[in-house]
């Protein structure tokens, strides 16, 4: 396997945002992952970099294909992923998180997805599996953000890809402006824009990556609240009031749709019944604040929930 950030170009250029405050060493797994692939796949790693600690060195004394880029505590992931996204050399752009661990034939599965699909396709995702399965709070953490991405996933085409595994043909960033890329999450603020230009997406179960994040109850909690929170605000405009109103009035009918809504995904993939019983205490109190961060962004906006987000 053969890193590399000289020429001839890599293959791919694999984007990383280093913001973590718990589970800080994780990243370190993610890069030995991409060292032992299977293929001859040259990439380079670029890491927009928020928390320049003890981490940031290790990586810059022992990863030399790893590219950091260091940014003020507090930039957003979007714009961090931009930053690096700028520096990519790659005729793929990845974009993955410092707590995901990638399976051994990743960078191998990315091509022959990008050579199985649709000349129309611009982007293809895969499935995402628990890393961190100790606790019942490790399986509601991850339930709760990645149900949906759980093996198997929709194979072929079509318009939902996880935002941590997923890998664009370089010409998808052709023509769009950095504003669409730093305001929000790619998956939210791109892929519509990809399909509105005629661009198509591909979903593979083949491509797997391990969500590997260790979090404590009360980070979760935060990281829950902020994120409904930014979701929301991102929704409507701040002049359009009345729907804001009406939005943040229809969140109290959120909890039991959202939960119905993650016991049917769950249910659909016949597995891992055991570990949503278990879990299902944890998922109701995560549900509640769900609707509680949604029900603040309709009403205040996400003012800087986005620049929080991990």
């Amino acid at each position: 396997m053969e890193a590399t950030n000289t020429a001839p170009a890599p293959d791919f250029s694999i984007l990383i945002g280093l913001v973590s405050t718990e589970d800080e060493q994780r990243i370190l797994e993610t890069l030995d992952s991409l060292r032992n692939q299977q293929g001859q796949h040259r990439y380079e790693v670029i890491i927009g970099d928020r928390r320049n600690d003890e981490v940031s060195q290790r990586i810059q004394a022992e990863y030399p294909e790893a590219v950091l880029l260091p940014a003020e505590p507090g930039t957003s992931l979007p714009v961090l992923r931009t930053r690096a996204l700028a520096k990519a050399t790659g005729r793929y752009i990845i974009v993955t998180e410092d707590h995901c661990v990638p399976s051994a034939n990743w960078l191998d599965s990315f091509d022959a997805a990008f050579r199985a699909a649709p000349e129309t396709s611009i982007a293809v995702g895969g499935c995402v599996e628990n890393g961190v399965d100790d606790t019942a709070l490790d399986w509601a953490t991850f339930f709760c953000e990645y149900s949906f991405f759980l093996e198997p996933v929709q194979e072929g085409t079509g318009e939902v890809l996880p935002g941590m595994n997923v890998a664009y043909k370089k010409e998808a960033f052709d023509d769009i402006a950095d504003d669409v890329l730093t305001s929000g999450f790619w998956e939210t603020t791109l892929h519509h824009r990809l399909i509105e230009k005629g661009y198509t997406l591909y979903s593979t179960n083949q491509v797997k990556i391990y969500h590997s994040k260790k979090f404590s109850l009360s980070l979760f909690l935060k990281q829950r609240f902020i994120y409904s929170r930014y979701y929301a605000g991102l929704r409507f405009p701040t002049e359009k009031r009345l729907h804001r109103l009406a939005a943040c009035g229809a969140t109290i009918l959120l909890p039991p749709l959202l939960f119905y809504r993650m016991i049917k995904q769950i249910r659909a993939k016949n597995r891992l019944r055991k570990e949503l019983t278990q879990a299902s205490p944890y998922l109701a109190l995560f549900i509640l604040i769900w609707a509680a961060g949604e029900m603040w962004g309709y009403a205040f906006g996400q003012q800087r929930a986005l620049n929080a987000i991990e």
